[in-house]
């Protein structure tokens, strides 16, 4: 439990049957009977409803697109989902549950989406504690890779079996610029910086490829790990050492042709449901985002926070490279480095810096920790 406000849900059945109930309180709600909650539990023979403080969700027996609600249905250990924001379907799959049981899905929904948690990644976390329910191993927090749920929307990407992007130098995965010019690329290469990444955004821009060229250009020589952000197609054509993705633009991307061509992928990832998503892909590198407010991209999802990051780098567990991004500056820096993550990404602590050259190298000594007796490292 991560908030001592002991949240309550109310079911309205008296005959309501839930084989978790008792369990919720150790995830900071209570269930209790009742029916003027603003989150409860109702049963008809319609099925199980979910209210919240601000969403209605229903277990149907079959999605329907009219619908006005937000959508489950279950079907063994696997579970599908609509919500009123998106056409998209997502998908769940927990073979360790063995069985989903509605009653006790409702519970767990209820107990994340109170958390503060929104709807896919409330979904996988209530999968993931009723994994570990059955599994018999405690109904704490779910920390345990081993009992969450592979997640996918309907006709994602499926890349070849075998299939997986080429590994990054993981000890040149430290500090981790993000800019958004080949000048800007180049200061930070000189003072020392081992992977970067060149985001330009505007895509019209008549010099973009030549741009691009530049920072290839520009990595070759400093030995750095450069990645280019959205042009996928000039990474290819190019060589380039990266590719960062955003999740809309993984689902347009030809990422089989990245991964053939020996291009890395970097993935963004805005919390549990994404960071599973992620894993079907067998990516160079996870992002962990956004931990603060940032000014440089609109953001559709809500900061993730220290906390949260710190459970995101302990559900990764090592399984791919980690890095952390979004509103980081030189005083936020060390909570972020203490919760583990690989490296931290940073826009506007250097380019908005008094002296961007020096806080290029002050920083890059923060996310390393150097010892006087530090040696380079050679990756192939």
């Amino acid at each position: 439990m991560h908030d001592t406000e002991i949240k309550t849900i109310a079911f309205t059945d008296a005959c309501f049957q839930s084989s978790v109930a008792e369990h919720a309180r150790q995830l900071g709600c209570r269930v209790t009977h009742g029916i003027t909650e603003a989150r409860r539990i109702e049963t008809s023979l319609a099925g199980v409803m979910l209210t919240t403080d601000s969403e209605t969700w229903q277990f149907v027996d079959e999605l329907d697109a009219s619908s006005v609600v937000h959508q489950a249905h279950c079907d063994g250990h696997e579970v599908w989902v609509k919500w009123l924001q998106d056409d998209r379907i997502a998908h769940f799959s927990a073979p360790a549950l063995g069985e989903v049981v509605v009653e006790d899905l409702a519970v767990a929904l209820a107990c994340f989406i109170a958390q503060g948690y929104e709807h896919l990644d409330a979904m996988t976390l209530a999968l993931a504690w009723l994994t570990q329910l059955a599994q018999k191993a405690g109904n704490a927090w779910p920390t345990d890779r081993a009992w969450f749920p592979s997640t996918a929307f309907e006709n994602d990407h499926q890349l070849p079996t075998g299939g997986q992007f080429a590994p990054i130098c993981k000890e040149q995965f430290t500090l981790y610029p993000v800019v958004d010019s080949v000048a800007w690329l180049a200061l930070v290469l000189e003072q020392g910086v081992n992977t970067a990444q060149l985001r330009i955004k505007d895509p019209s821009d008549p010099d973009l490829k030549q741009k691009v060229q530049q920072a290839i250009a520009l990595g070759e020589q400093y030995g750095a790990q450069v990645f280019i952000n959205d042009y996928w197609q000039l990474a290819i054509e190019l060589g380039a050492y990266g590719v960062h993705l955003g999740q809309e633009d993984i689902e347009v991307a030809d990422l089989t042709a990245i991964q053939q061509a020996g291009v890395r992928l970097g993935i963004s990832t805005h919390g549990y449901f994404e960071i599973m998503r992620a894993f079907n892909l067998k990516p160079s590198y996870i992002a962990l985002g956004h931990i603060f407010p940032t000014v440089t991209k609109d953001m559709p999802s809500q900061p993730q926070g220290i906390t949260r990051l710190g459970q995101y780098v302990v559900l990764i567990d090592g399984a791919y490279p980690t890095v952390a991004i979004g509103g980081i500056n030189a005083e936020r820096l060390p909570k972020v480095n203490a919760t583990g993550v690989d490296a931290i990404a940073l826009v506007t602590a250097i380019t908005r810096a008094e002296d961007p050259k020096a806080a290029t190298r002050d920083l890059l000594n923060a996310v390393t920790k150097k010892e006087e007796d530090a040696y380079a490292v050679v990756c192939e």
